[in-house]
């Protein structure tokens, strides 16, 4: 193979790789965190009319009860602030370091790093909705 075909393949390889999403930005999605996250892990206090600070993460509330919403405990931050998860809230819970209250989930054991990375990765993409599978 010529030294220019060569080339010629590397910089189209390069600029095929410049144009794909980021790792893992295809499996960041609500509906893969409400399935593998929320609803085994946060449901059991975070449902009902009493769930704490009326945050519901049951899959019919979730998404509306966390993106751009303010939170209960300290109200000039918001749950999710889409494209920004330092400045989310939901982050600084399940990292340990909100200012107030306890690291998230309170009645078991903290969330995996590849957990938090999925839930990362969701708000910086826009913390966008999609429709569960088959409805």
């Amino acid at each position: 193979m010529s030294a220019s075909v060569k080339t010629l393949a590397l910089a189209g390889l390069a600029s095929a790789l410049f144009f794909l999403p980021p790792a893992g930005a295809a499996e960041a999605d609500f509906q893969r965190i409400q399935n593998t996250i929320f609803t085994p892990l946060c449901v059991s206090c975070h449902s009902g009319l009493f769930a704490p600070h009326r945050l519901r993460l049951d899959e019919r509330n979730s998404y509306r009860s966390l993106v751009g919403m303010q939170s209960a405990e300290v109200p000039a931050v918001q749950r999710v602030k889409s494209g920004d998860p330092d400045a989310s809230y939901l982050i600084h819970k399940i990292e340990g370091h909100a200012s107030e209250g306890v690291r998230m989930p309170a009645s078991g054991p903290a969330l995996s790093r590849q957990d938090i990375a999925l839930i990362r990765r969701w708000i910086a993409g826009g913390a966008q909705f999609n429709e569960p599978a088959g409805k």
